[in-house]
């Protein structure tokens, strides 16, 4: 045990040497809280392959690398869920993932594909965007969500959203992202506003704020949202977060996770 310990130790170390390029990270996340009278315990795995190698600029925060870099990749991700009833039982549901994102330096055009399918069911849902770098660390884009649900026909909805990272006086940066979508069949919207402060290159804290309205201010419901991440090496990541009254549960949900990029 203590030899697999080290031998762990030392790679570790090893890939952090390397860490200035990469083309694989993967995400473990572990999520629990209460959903319609119910205990939930989420899981999801993910792995992004980029097709050319992401370098991790020295003056830029480790977690924007791949925003950045402009360099297109493939996703691969898997979900699973678990809610316990209490006397009434159990259930449990998962999904799966595919999709990428196109970009590259050569231009400033973006689009990207998300397929995911549930299984044990015909529920299927498709999102897809096109976009446009305004500058290097500023995306515009236009947003699609195509949604089957089991038995119960399709819908499509549209939106728009932006990100832009900002590079502040004092050596420290700022991420701000917005997004609207037109919830389809209704006269709802669904916005959201949010904000990363990185200080350095490693850590980061956020907030964000989700709300539903048929208008723009006056909410009928929202969510607030705190959330961080550590770069404990510069392959090696931490993340945490909390969501008060979710607008997909109505109750508080909680998140841990880590990324590891080689």
């Amino acid at each position: 045990m203590k030899r697999t310990l080290i031998a762990i130790a030392l790679t570790l170390s090893s890939a952090s040497v390397f860490a200035n390029s990469f083309q694989h990270e993967t995400n473990l996340n572990y999520g629990w809280g209460k959903i319609l009278d119910a205990d939930i315990d989420a899981y999801n795995l993910s792995h992004q392959f980029y097709l050319s190698p992401v370098r991790t600029n020295n003056n830029m925060p480790l977690a924007e690398a791949g925003f950045l870099s402009r360099s297109s990749s493939l996703l691969f991700a898997y979900d699973y869920a678990k809610f316990d009833f209490g006397n009434l039982g159990k259930v449990s549901g998962s999904n799966w993932s595919v999709g990428g994102e196109y970009r590259d330096t050569s231009h400033n055009f973006y689009a990207s594909l998300l397929w995911t399918e549930f299984n044990n069911s015909s529920d299927r849902m498709v999102e897809s965007s096109l976009g446009y770098y305004l500058d290097p660390s500023w995306l515009v884009k236009l947003d699609i969500e195509h949604l089957r649900p089991d038995g119960d026909g399709s819908v499509t909805q549209y939106g728009v959203s932006t990100k832009k990272l900002m590079t502040l006086g004092n050596g420290d940066f700022m991420s701000v992202d917005a997004s609207y979508m037109d919830v389809a069949k209704s006269s709802f919207g669904r916005f959201g506003v949010g904000a990363d402060y990185y200080f350095g290159r490693n850590v980061s804290l956020g907030l964000a704020y989700d709300w539903v309205t048929k208008g723009v201010f006056d909410a009928d419901a929202d969510a607030f949202t705190v959330r961080g991440s550590w770069y404990v090496m510069p392959n090696l990541a931490l993340k945490a977060g909390v969501t008060f009254d979710s607008l997909d549960t109505g109750d508080d949900l909680y998140q841990i996770g880590a990324s590891f990029r080689f």
